[in-house]
């Protein structure tokens, strides 16, 4: 059984009674991702949160997998970028390090905002390279182009229950890769 560590926001809880194994619903992309064969070994998601608020509740969690899913929040926020770089690394750093760490893309934002969700998910990914760490194009599926495919989200931020089942697909395909 794989031990998964998360450290997220609002798109990982979903709308889950609680951020547990047993708290979990189908409203959360873990539901799907985790499957039969992972299970949450712990870590944190708030909704609204950013990964300077995260950094400060992250604690050590023995798991062989780490999935950072921030980045929206500070985004909408207009966080500098080397800010959250820096608070994912040490949020890595306090949470293990775990063998492997998933650093997700984030979904599209509506309205757009500058810099443009493309280009940040460029900077995640250059920061996954940088670390060693394995970034995971989580939301691809539910997107068109550089937005949302239709019915993937109601609030142009958060996932719909098929869009959490789609993105939950593609980080359980790299959880088992």
């Amino acid at each position: 059984m794989t031990r998964v560590a998360v450290v997220g926001d609002s798109l990982s809880v979903g709308f889950s009674p609680s951020f547990t194994a047993e708290g979990l619903d189908r409203s959360s992309y873990l539901y799907t991702a985790l499957g039969d064969d992972a299970v949450l070994a712990g870590g944190t998601a708030v909704p609204g949160a950013t990964s300077l608020h995260q950094r400060s509740r992250a604690v050590a969690v023995e798991a062989d997998v780490l999935i950072l899913a921030l980045g929206t929040n500070d985004l909408a926020w207009g966080l500098p970028f080397d800010e959250t770089a820096g608070a994912l690394r040490d949020i890595a750093g306090i949470v293990g390090p775990p063998p492997r760490v998933l650093l997700l893309a984030i979904p599209p934002l509506e309205p757009e905002l500058g810099p443009t969700t493309p280009v940040y998910n460029g900077w995640l990914r250059a920061l996954a390279e940088a670390e060693g760490w394995e970034f995971v194009d989580a939301p691809a599926p539910v997107r068109d182009g550089d937005g949302w495919a239709p019915g993937m989200s109601n609030d142009g931020v958060h996932y719909t229950a098929r869009a959490a089942r789609l993105v939950g697909e593609k980080v359980g395909e790299a959880l088992r890769a």
